[in-house]
């Protein structure tokens, strides 16, 4: 059993410290809770941290930032962990390689490439992206948007790059016209796919009015809540 007695009462700890520990606690005289977990079984832990940090953003409550960023590690840490048992990889791998794609992805910074502008700065990224995962296709690139995201968000992200690739984007009246035909349409047999359609349209709709179709449903939802009782 290694000495524990040293992470005990420290006054700061280091990256260091919290990869060790984690080690302790996978190892055989660690914890039996931590030993069990893999992958899987900690998906829903480390979706739930990003929630709560994304809450302390939205709330400017920087105490809690500081935490829940922290327990954001924790998670990044312990899937490295399993990584480094199975023999794959490990946290330091995962610092390498993140570092040398922020190098990589800002050749503007790095190396002798011009971007003056956060529009040209987007622009290099996405190509460097698409060389780096070798997407060569335009569907590709669309399928490369995690279908883990909340589908609203998705949806408004594959419009956006679609767009970037030269996709036309209905003007606003015809996507309000569209939006409007599929609602109406929407019965039993058919309302999965008529609304399903209607939602796609309404974050082309949210993309040329400026606005974050997830944020905009995040606050009617807020709103509906703050205004529930005084509808009862």
């Amino acid at each position: 059993m290694k000495d524990v007695s040293k992470f005990v009462g420290k006054t700061r700890y280091s990256i260091d410290d919290l990869v060790e520990i984690l080690k302790i606690l996978r190892s055989p005289e660690g914890c039996p809770w931590d030993r069990e977990q893999d992958h899987k079984s900690i998906r829903r832990d480390f979706l739930e941290e990003c929630y709560e940090a994304i809450e302390a953003i939205d709330t400017d409550d920087t105490a809690l930032l500081r935490e829940e960023l922290g327990d954001v590690l924790l998670q990044v840490v312990f899937h490295s962990e399993i990584e480094c048992e199975r023999g794959h990889f490990d946290f330091a791998d995962v610092v390498s390689d993140i570092a040398e794609k922020m190098v990589v992805r800002h050749p503007h910074v790095f190396a002798d490439v011009q971007a003056e502008t956060t529009d040209a700065v987007l622009k290099n990224w996405d190509q460097i992206k698409r060389e780096t995962k070798r997407q060569k296709s335009d569907r590709e690139v669309l399928e490369s948007v995690s279908p883990a995201m909340p589908a609203l968000m998705r949806a408004q992200k594959v419009r956006k790059k679609a767009a970037k690739m030269g996709a036309a984007l209905p003007e606003t009246e015809a996507l309000k016209a569209q939006i409007a035909s599929s609602v109406a349409q929407a019965d039993e047999e058919n309302g999965a796919a008529q609304l399903g359609q209607a939602l796609f349209d309404l974050t082309a709709l949210a993309q040329r009015l400026g606005v974050d179709a997830e944020q905009a449903l995040f606050e009617a939802c807020r709103a509906y809540i703050e205004g529930f009782e005084a509808e009862k």
